[in-house]
């Protein structure tokens, strides 16, 4: 069996505080060929620093300064631009990777050329775990690839798909599939489909998986190879602070209207974006009763529909 090359890559912005733990838990894989390609979004902390000590020590790393900040969802698209592997591995500055992740996530798709994204169970590591609310949420996150029901190794990623659509219209969507540090990319099979949607500020990696799953078989590891940070200083936490994420879903279902692969779906993913278009519209107004009248980012999307 032919072995495909392989990119670990690290978006990494102020992330001093738990770097180095993400980048041991890198170069540990048991899988041990790859370049780990740590692409640094001009951080003010010390996270530069960090990487540049662990390319000395590690010829397998690779650092990378972005010139001037971006965006989330620009930063991985960048990763994806500089990645020479055929297969890439995310993997989040705060978050960390089991040393077989490499190995069982790789095989799967090397021995399975229709699958384009592999994706494990992830524990969730809690800041306070002692805080009920926290709890709660661990308990319901780390569980929501339940929702596809019954998983194989290979699955059939439109009728993945077809199970996970509804919850669009739901008043809360999930990330069935996980977070990028959860998830393994045919490189090929991104390229086919695009990356990143850079409209999209929090969602992104979801906007990517369904398109995948419209095109791609998908694969399942049914064991926890990555563990996933929950805390404060999160970029989840931090665009969930500044309501940056508002038009995530928006966007996301204006997509899949252009989307071949969704074409017998089109009344149903038109009805919420309608539903979707209408909540936003009164969270717009909202805002404009609050004293923001900055009223950009609606109407970039208005021009988008014209």
């Amino acid at each position: 069996m032919a072995r495909d090359s392989i990119s670990i890559c690290i978006p990494v912005y102020n992330g001093e505080r738990w770097l180095g733990d993400a980048i041991e838990s890198a170069l540990g894989q048991t899988r041990g060929e790859f370049e780990l390609l740590i692409v640094d979004n001009r951080s003010s902390d010390g996270s530069l620093e960090v990487a540049a000590d662990a390319a000395r020590r590690d010829d397998r790393v690779r650092v990378v300064e972005n010139a001037t900040t971006i965006g989330a969802a620009p930063n991985h698209n960048r990763c994806l631009e500089l990645a020479q592997g055929d297969l890439v591995k995310f993997l989040h500055h705060d978050d960390l990777l089991r040393d077989d992740c490499l190995e069982r996530m790789a095989v799967v798709l090397e021995e399975n050329r229709s699958v384009g994204l592999v994706f494990s169970r992830r524990e969730i590591l809690l800041e306070d775990p002692a805080d009920p609310a926290a709890q709660q949420w661990k308990r319901k996150h780390e569980v929501l690839h339940a929702g596809f029901g019954r998983l194989d190794e290979v699955n059939d990623g439109r009728l993945l798909l077809r199970r996970y659509l509804p919850t669009f219209g739901e008043p809360e969507f999930a990330n069935w599939i996980g977070e990028p540090s959860a998830v393994m990319v045919r490189r090929s099979a991104v390229d086919r489909v695009g990356g990143f949607d850079e409209r999209v500020r929090q969602s992104f990696d979801i906007e990517l998986w369904v398109r995948l799953l419209a095109s791609h078989d998908v694969g399942f590891v049914d064991d926890v190879l990555a563990a996933f940070r929950h805390h404060g200083n999160s970029l989840t936490a931090d665009i969930a602070a500044r309501r940056d994420d508002w038009l995530d879903r928006l966007w996301i279902l204006e997509r899949l209207t252009h989307n071949p692969a969704f074409a017998s779906d089109q009344a149903r993913i038109r009805r919420y974006r309608r539903r979707e278009l209408a909540r936003v519209l009164r969270r717009q107004l909202g805002r404009i009763a609050r004293g923001d009248r900055n009223l950009r980012p609606l109407s970039g999307y208005l021009r988008s529909r014209l």
